[in-house]
């Protein structure tokens, strides 16, 4: 049996279909998937599952690089024979993709009718085209183990040990601008005051949990270092701030590696969710019920702020600080 299933989506949007491709997965062990996603899509999904022979991706950016990539993935479409096609794009535009599709049986997600989460959906989807159970699947990701082993030794450098307890603070967001000139909205659903982020790293630093030190850190992109400098100014040094690496292998890696991850609405806090680190996230104008991490509830703390205006700033220290170190408590109890 051929499967293709297809997300073009930002990172998140192709976590939040992990959980639809492990109950595929789960109702048909021997199949093969073909999986269509954006060029992170990708990225992300390399060495999801054996079963997926072939990832691949509409590179949307750009008229000339759409339109020429489009014309190639028809290509590929009219030339492959599916037994089975889910298409958890809304997109009608994705969906006519496959109005020629040699395919026995097409599902698409049309959009919501009621209130559940994104990733909830998509299984359910899945569950509607054969008798599979769909409550345990969550988001899921692999990390190479070479990768954990450079990041101990990443670490190591900058003190951090094995038994040291790591937050992991990302403070940016898809499309961020340091001169604030895109995106407002996203600024205020998502960039906490950069002196907050100090301000809680100093606070953490004073703590240990059963003898344990608590050690923040900060991965960022080349040119989203500046914010990650001021933030360690105002922590008065006490979140260290990594050189950037952009090797998305190296930054599952890390992810796993910490205790806790602290977040906006964002890519990485899906990634986190998928890989099983706990969680803090912010959440404004959205609801995390539609779209937060998909994984044990107890694994994460949402943080919500209905400030139109100011958005989650309104999210005070000790609000934050309480739920990273409840979190963190709860983790170190479990292990």
């Amino acid at each position: 049996m051929h499967i293709l299933a297809v997300r073009i989506g930002r990172v998140g949007d192709t976590v939040m279909m992990t959980p639809a491709l492990s109950a595929i997965l789960k109702c048909h062990p021997q199949a093969q998937l073909t999986i269509l996603a954006s060029p992170e899509g990708k990225v992300l999904l390399k060495d999801f599952h054996p079963n997926i022979k072939q990832i691949w991706t509409w590179d949307r950016h750009g008229l000339i690089k759409s339109y020429a990539n489009k014309r190639h993935l028809l290509q590929q479409i009219a030339s492959t024979h599916f037994d089975k096609i889910y298409c958890f794009d809304t997109s009608k535009r994705i969906a006519s993709l496959f109005d020629h599709a040699d395919t026995e049986e097409f599902y698409w997600f049309h959009g919501p009718t009621k209130p559940k989460h994104t990733a909830r959906h998509y299984l359910d989807l899945v569950a509607s085209t054969c008798d599979i159970h769909v409550e345990r699947f969550y988001s899921t990701l692999s990390v190479d183990t070479d990768y954990s082993k450079q990041i101990d030794e990443e670490l190591a450098t900058h003190g951090i040990t094995a038994d040291d307890i790591v937050v992991m603070m990302h403070p940016t967001y898809s499309g961020y601008s340091r001169l604030g000139l895109r995106k407002r909205e996203a600024r205020i659903r998502k960039l906490w005051p950069a002196h907050y982020y100090g301000q809680l790293g100093m606070r953490l630093a004073s703590h240990s949990i059963d003898g344990r030190p608590i050690k923040s850190l900060i991965d960022l992109l080349p040119r989203e270092m500046p914010l990650g400098r001021k933030i360690v100014k105002y922590s008065d040094g006490a979140i260290t701030l990594l050189e950037p690496h952009i090797n998305f292998s190296r930054y599952k890696a890390l992810i796993a590696r910490v205790n806790l991850l602290l977040s906006p609405d964002s890519g990485p806090m899906h990634i986190a969710s998928a890989l099983g680190t706990r969680i803090v996230a912010f959440f404004s104008m959205r609801e995390p019920s539609d779209c937060g991490p998909y994984m044990d509830p107890s694994m994460f703390t949402a943080l919500q702020s209905d400030d139109p205006v100011k958005g989650i700033s309104t999210i005070d220290v000790d609000t934050v600080y309480d739920a990273v170190l409840s979190q963190l408590e709860r983790g170190n109890h479990n292990q």
